[in-house]
Order: C-alpha cells, then sequence, then structure tokens
C-alpha cells in the first residue's frame, strides 16, 4: 500500500476547495428555487457536467465494479442500455421537454398539477422511501472504498462513515443546488481525468488482449453474453431498459436537472450528449472489478477487491488524484440526493398538507432541517443494515418502489388524455407491492437474525420481480382510466 503524504494532501486540497465553493455558493440563495433548481440558470455545458457528475458517484463506481468482479465482461449489458436510454430520450425529447416546460421544482409537483394533491403525496412519500433507504447503501460503500484505498484499518470503518456524513451534510445545508453543480464541474474534470488513468494501469497490469483471454478462463464463455449469463439474460434487459428510461425522467437528482435548465430544448442536447459518457460510467469500474478479480481470484471479495487493487497497482500521485475524484464524486452524489429528498419532503409532503403557506425562507429553512435528519438517518441505516445480495439489485429492489408506479403515471399524465385520478392511485399501488413487500419483508428478517430468504424473495427470481412490477404499474394505470374514464380537468380536482 503506498498511499503517500501527497496523496493526502491532493485529497485535502479538493475538500477545502468545495468547502470555499460551499460558503460562496451561500450568498446567492434567496429563495427556495435557488435552493433547490439554482434558480433555473443551468446551460449547456454546466449541465452536462452536473448530470454526468451526478449519476458518476462513488457508489456507482462501486456497484458496477461489484457487478464487473461477480460476472465478468456481461455486466457492460447495463451501461450499453443507460446509454442507449439517454440518447433515445436526448433524440426524441421524451417527457425532458414537456416537463421542463411547466415551471416545476421536482417532478412528484406534476402528480398535483395533473391529478391530485393526494397523488403528488402518495408518490413524495414512495420516493422519500426509496430514496432513504439507498442513501445508506451510498455511504457505506463510500466508506469501504476510502477503508480499503487509503489502507486505513477496517475497524474505523463506521468512524469514516461518520466524517463523511458530517462533511457533506454541513456542505450540502451551506450552498445548496448552487454549491451542488459548482462542485459537479470540479469532479467532472477530477474524475474523468483520474478514471482514464486508473483504466490505462489497469490494461497495462494485464494487457489489453490478455484480460479477455484471462476473464474467459476465470469465468467462462458466458462472462462474455448477457444474452445468456445466469444473472442477466432477456428478463433483465427488459426489466432494466424500462428501469434507465425510469431513472432518465422520475429521479429527482437527474430531474433536478432538467428542471433546472435555462430551456425545454436545453434537455434535449444535455441528454445526448451525456448518453456516450455515460457508456464510461459504466465501463470503467466494470473493467477495475474484472482486473480486480483477475488478481485476486474469484473467491475475493466483490465489494472491497476494486479500491484494494487500485491501491496496489496505481503510483504515487495518480492515487492522490483518483482519491480527490472519488471523494468529488461521493460529495457531488451524496449532496445531490439529499438535496434531492429534503426537497421532495418540503415541497411534496409537508407544503401540501399545510393549511397556510409557507414562505421561502421558511422552505429553505425546513429543507435544510430535512438535510440534517436524513443524513443521520443515512448513517444509522449504514452502519445497521448489511446487504444480503450486491448492492446494485439492492437498489434496483427498492428505487423500483416508486418507478415501477412513477413512470406510468407520469408518461400517461403526459401523452394519454384519458390517464385518471384512479388510474394513479392504482399504478402506484400495484407498481410499489412486490419490491416494497420484498424490501420490508427483508429488513424484518434481518432484524429478526433471521438468514433464510423470505416468501418474496422466493415468489420471482429478482428479474421477474422487477419486470413484474413495471407490467403492473402500466395495468393498474389502464384499468383506472378506462373503467372509471374520468377526464383529466375533473381528476386534477379531486383530492
Amino acid at each position: 500500500m503506498r498511499f503517500s503524504t501527497f496523496d493526502w494532501t491532493l485529497v485535502a486540497v479538493y475538500v477545502l476547495l468545495a468547502f470555499a465553493i460551499g460558503m460562496l455558493a451561500r450568498k446567492r440563495i434567496t429563495n427556495i428555487a435557488d435552493y433547490l433548481v439554482a434558480g433555473r440558470h443551468i446551460r449547456y455545458n454546466l449541465g452536462v457536467a452536473s448530470l454526468v457528475a451526478t449519476e458518476l458517484g462513488l457508489v456507482t463506481m462501486m456497484y458496477f465494479a461489484e457487478q464487473g468482479y461477480r460476472f465478468g465482461f456481461a455486466a457492460f449489458i447495463i451501461g450499453v442500455i443507460w446509454a442507449a436510454a439517454y440518447f433515445m430520450i436526448g433524440q426524441t425529447g421524451f417527457v425532458v421537454e414537456r416537463i421542463r416546460q411547466l415551471e416545476i421544482i421536482t417532478i412528484t409537483e406534476y402528480f398535483q398539477v395533473r391529478y391530485s394533491r393526494g397523488v403528488r403525496v402518495l408518490a413524495a412519500s414512495l420516493l422519500t422511501i426509496a430514496g432513504v433507504l439507498s442513501l445508506g447503501v451510498f455511504l457505506k460503500l463510500g466508506a469501504v472504498f476510502i477503508v480499503n484505498f487509503t489502507d486505513i484499518p477496517e475497524t474505523s470503518l463506521h468512524l469514516t462513515m461518520t466524517i463523511l456524513v458530517v462533511i457533506v451534510v454541513i456542505y450540502t445545508i451551506l450552498g445548496g443546488m448552487v454549491s451542488v453543480v459548482l462542485t459537479d464541474y470540479v469532479q467532472f474534470v477530477f474524475l474523468a481525468i483520474g478514471m482514464l488513468m486508473a483504466s490505462v494501469f489497469v490494461l497495462h497490469y494485464h494487457g489489453i488482449i490478455s484480460i479477455f483471454e484471462k476473464a474467459r478462463e476465470l469465468y467462462g464463455a458466458g462472462a462474455m453474453n448477457p444474452f445468456t449469463h445466469p444473472e442477466y439474460g432477456w428478463t433483465f434487459i427488459a426489466y432494466w431498459a424500462v428501469f434507465a428510461v425510469s431513472g432518465c425522467v422520475l429521479w429527482q437528482p437527474v430531474a433536478q436537472r432538467i428542471l433546472a435548465s435555462e430551456n425545454p430544448e436545453l434537455n434535449r442536447r444535455i441528454f445526448k450528449s451525456t448518453s456516450v459518457m455515460f457508456l464510461g460510467r459504466a465501463f470503467f469500474p466494470i473493467l477495475w472489478g474484472i482486473g480486480a478479480a483477475l488478481y485476486f481470484g474469484a473467491a475475493g471479495d466483490p465489494t472491497a477487491g476494486m479500491p484494494k487493487f487500485l491501491a496496489e497497482i496505481l503510483p504515487i500521485g495518480i492515487l492522490g488524484f483518483l482519491a480527490a475524484g472519488m471523494f468529488a464524486a461521493l460529495m457531488s452524489t451524496d449532496d445531490s440526493y439529499l438535496i434531492a429528498w429534503s426537497g421532495i419532503i418540503v415541497q411534496d409532503l409537508i407544503a401540501p398538507l399545510r393549511t397556510k403557506e409557507i414562505s421561502g425562507t421558511g422552505r429553505v429553512m425546513l429543507t435544510r432541517i430535512c438535510v440534517f435528519v436524513i443524513g443521520f438517518l443515512m448513517l444509522i441505516f449504514g452502519i445497521w443494515y448489511e446487504l444480503k445480495d450486491s448492492a446494485f439489485r439492492y437498489l434496483l429492489d427498492v428505487t423500483t418502489i416508486y418507478y415501477a408506479g412513477g413512470l406510468p403515471v407520469l408518461v400517461a399524465g403526459l401523452y394519454w388524455k384519458r390517464a385518471s385520478l384512479p388510474g394513479a392511485y392504482l399504478a402506484f399501488a400495484f407498481g410499489a407491492f412486490l419490491p416494497l413487500a420484498f424490501v420490508a419483508e427483508d429488513i424484518i428478517l434481518q432484524a429478526r437474525g433471521i438468514s433464510e430468504p423470505g416468501f418474496f424473495n422466493e415468489l420471482f427470481s429478482a428479474n421477474m420481480r422487477g419486470l413484474m412490477s413495471f407490467v403492473l404499474g402500466f395495468i393498474g394505470m389502464g384499468i383506472g382510466s378506462i373503467i372509471t374514464g374520468n377526464s383529466p380537468a375533473l381528476a386534477g380536482k379531486q383530492s
């Protein structure tokens, strides 16, 4: 392990720079639109950098590397489909143009505009559940990377998680979305260079050609073909394709970039440009994970393998540069998510349920309080909860809780005149049932110390469970809208 004083200095300089940006950005926060969507002044270059940086978090690197470590080059299908989803939306303007024209602050706000306040609150509740459940894993994986990359004693894992939460929460409270997008730009530069350099060293270590031959020997022929791989296959491809489109238009951290752009047409350019970059978002960390598996063997730790491997092969200076980029990735993603879920709670749960209007200053203060509370919950959940499967699979399950109903409700509301209030409620209820039941059962079993799989874990395979959830969501929207036949105007007036 060669993490030197010079490497630590590079990391420290970045942290100080980030805090300086947060302090400067604080002066530009005058209302809730500034705090949550940066005053809707995001232009093309910053929009691309911010969107890529937000979705290029340290947790992303970790779970993609874990997929590569476990399943080889077949995992590349994840990046291909994700990039294709972004390109399709950029090419067509699907959802993103229309939703930006509404001048709203959150996606869930649209559900009240189109359906009712009750649908907005239900959607916000499911999104908050999905978001907060995912954040604890973000924190844990970030700490695992730092501990193994810098050779901090593993007994310091919880202390590292606590320090990370404190840094991210303070930084987020200071500057809101303005500081987030500014830091995203810095992270984009740091991480892009660091990822390229790390990949060069990985390929140099194993050999550009021989890494494929070694992977075939380690994993077998299935490691090269996602269509026949038992972990993926056609069911996963169908599930992941729908999931990826949902993530482009429903996931609040991404939606905040859509809603913060200067104009609706700009979103198409941003999405098309980021599609190519999203290939690298998956390919590079998957490559690192495969390199780690070849280095340590398939029986090694797939979660900690990647940071340990990179720490062994990267030279002094490159170690610090990549560590700073990874720390930037952690901060960028975590603060974006804290802002997103806090904004949802204030804008779509607290405000709609109050009879008295909350002032702009009051909304900003409430959002900052929510940032603190969610940060505390991140820490508690991150320390307590242990993943039974891969982090990637866990995040798919918790996010599908919201996506499976949210996608049909959003798309039908924008493009189908007969979409009705009962259809919206049924879509969310039907779509959330399987993933919510699975996650809740898993948490309860773990709290009781039971390691055996539960009923919902054995009812369907993970891929089929996810795909069925989306099918049920669309069925709910169709049944509710066709049977009731409520007009959009009538539906929007109901509570």
